[in-house]
């Protein structure tokens, strides 16, 4: 492929007036709209203009409240048991293992697992399984 002139200056072409036929489109539909200008019904009272306190109050000191308030909620049980862990010092407390058997460890080496659903221990191992041996 050579690269001529010709073929520079087309293609520069054909991808400017690509990119205008898009960009036109989008500039008039979004430069076309206006404002809508239709007035409250008569009905409705005029309401007072707010004061800059009161607007501060409404958007920022009630929602700052409530955050600390959330967050005190959070972290007032913890704040209420006193001592607690300390990194890099030795865990005093039982151990925990969560989704585990509800006697703990040692529950755990006391049950029976099931060898297989319908089988007994003279068939495991024609069974299929890991090894793949059916």
């Amino acid at each position: 492929m050579t690269n001529h002139p010709e073929h520079s200056t087309r293609g520069t072409f054909l991808r400017r007036a690509a990119t205008l036929l898009t960009l036109v489109p989008a500039l008039l539909v979004t430069s076309l709209t206006g404002t809508a200008l239709a007035d409250p019904p008569v009905q409705w009272e005029n309401n007072p203009p707010a004061s800059p306190l009161h607007v501060i109050l409404i958007l920022v000191v009630i929602p700052v409240a409530l955050f600390a308030l959330i967050t005190l909620l959070v972290y007032l049980p913890s704040m209420g048991k006193g001592e607690s862990y300390q990194p890099g010092q030795p865990w005093r407390s039982e151990p925990e293992w969560f989704g585990g058997p509800r006697g703990g460890v040692q529950a755990a080496d006391r049950t029976e697992q099931p060898l297989s659903v319908g089988g007994s221990a003279d068939h495991r191992d024609e069974r299929g399984g890991a090894s793949g041996r059916w």
